[in-house]
């Protein structure tokens, strides 16, 4: 579910392998979640309002989103909202002059602030009644995206409904798809698959399951495997893309090119139509890894110490010293203690900012400084300094 480049047939059930030369094997792989997997992240979406802005930011806009989609996103609460225990992404209709129709919805995601590379990532979710021309996708993308683009990010589809293959069958509430896209030697390559459940999803939730190790890619309709794709490297030629942290997206797209449906007069689905997510979880699989500011740090690092000398005649000894965690994020409210030797000699110790940033000062008494300011310990209530695990320790002027 994103930009749309290629006209694939979504609808059959056997493996698409595209061109390129590249390489891509369909070995089943049958994973289930362990029985007692830890379960690491979820929104269970029980707290009415907008959706929690810990975890959750806002697409906004129309212009097609590269798949010719019809809709404009807002953030409005009547296109998303928690409402009775449920996020809820309301797809509306409004009607212009001429009877002409314009269309809006939500997508909402967890980028720079939640971020997964492997793991057990599973939904419950409950479609409307697409036909015909709603998009309801859950799906990753990857956490570099804004500095290489799609599809070098890299894509993961755990479930998109509402096909133009699903509407051309008379299946388009039963069809699940599921879809990988990356980047190929400079060009698209992607690969996916799709299920036809027996009966319609709309009159009930249902649960969408992502199993993603070193290994291989796997999803789930209700414990059912939709697909599967292997990643090692010598199955999956250049899929470095899938090797990497992703950021979650929830949405719903009126027309375009998934659909096959464009224009105000092709699309007859029923508005308001609404897209429930009953909630998202993320399950420690043995390989998973979380990050992201809404990921707390369980260690603080010394990123940066900057030593100078402040006063005129007589000068302090400063050394400005940068505290994060082990993903890089800033961590505040950390006590720095900091020994300063040569022609300044004592411990001194500061506060780190919300920055990160502590400054810690000597007192004024001497001339002409010369001194080595080196980390004595960082103290922080929920986290735990290793003075051996940081390179940078003392720093001199």
């Amino acid at each position: 579910m994103f930009v749309n480049t290629r006209n694939l047939d979504r609808g059959s059930r056997f493996p698409l392998l595209l061109s390129l030369g590249v390489l891509v094997s369909a070995a089943f792989f049958f994973t289930t979640r362990p029985a007692q997997a830890q379960l690491l992240w979820a929104d269970e979406f029980d707290q009415a309002g907008e959706p929690d802005p810990q975890f959750w930011s806002y697409d906004e806009g129309g212009g097609g989103w590269g798949n010719s989609e019809a809709q404009t996103y807002t953030r409005d609460s009547s296109n998303v909202a928690i409402k009775d225990g449920s996020l809820q992404i309301t797809a509306l209709e409004q009607t212009l002059k001429g009877n002409r129709k314009s269309y809006s919805s939500a997508r909402i995601k967890t980028e720079g602030k939640l971020t997964v590379q492997y793991g057990t990532i599973e939904a419950r979710l409950k479609i409307p009644d697409l036909a015909d021309g709603l998009w309801p996708a859950f799906w990753t993308l990857g956490k570099n995206f804004p500095d290489v683009g799609w599809p070098a990010c890299g894509e993961l589809d755990v479930m998109e409904m509402g096909s133009a293959s699903a509407i051309a069958a008379g299946v388009i509430n039963q069809r699940v798809g599921s879809h990988a896209h990356w980047q190929h030697e400079g060009s698209y390559a992607g690969y996916g698959q799709t299920l036809d459940a027996p009966e319609a999803l709309n009159a009930d939730f249902h649960t969408l399951r992502m199993e993603w190790t070193p290994s291989a890619v796997s999803t789930y309709l209700d414990g059912e495997q939709i697909w599967t794709m292997d990643i090692r490297p010598e199955h999956c030629t250049d899929c470095s893309e899938f090797h990497q942290p992703h950021f979650l997206i929830l949405n719903m797209a009126v027309g375009g090119n998934y659909t096959g449906l464009y224009g105000w007069r092709d699309i007859t689905a029923t508005f308001p139509a609404v897209f429930e997510v009953d909630y998202v979880r993320i399950f420690d699989n043995g390989y998973t890894l979380l990050g992201g500011s809404a990921i707390p740090g369980t260690e603080t690092h010394v990123a940066a110490i900057n030593v100078t000398a402040s006063g005129r005649k007589r000068t302090s000894a400063v050394a400005e010293v940068l505290v994060q965690d082990e993903k890089g994020d800033p961590v505040p409210g950390a006590i720095v203690s900091v020994n300063f030797s040569g022609s300044h000699i004592g411990d001194f110790a500061a506060e780190s900012d919300s920055e990160g940033w502590a400054q810690v000062k000597t007192g004024s008494n001497t001339i002409e400084p010369t001194f080595e300011a080196c980390i004595r310990d960082i103290e922080h209530p929920n986290m735990v300094y290793d003075p051996n695990s940081n390179a940078l320790t003392c720093r001199s002027y």
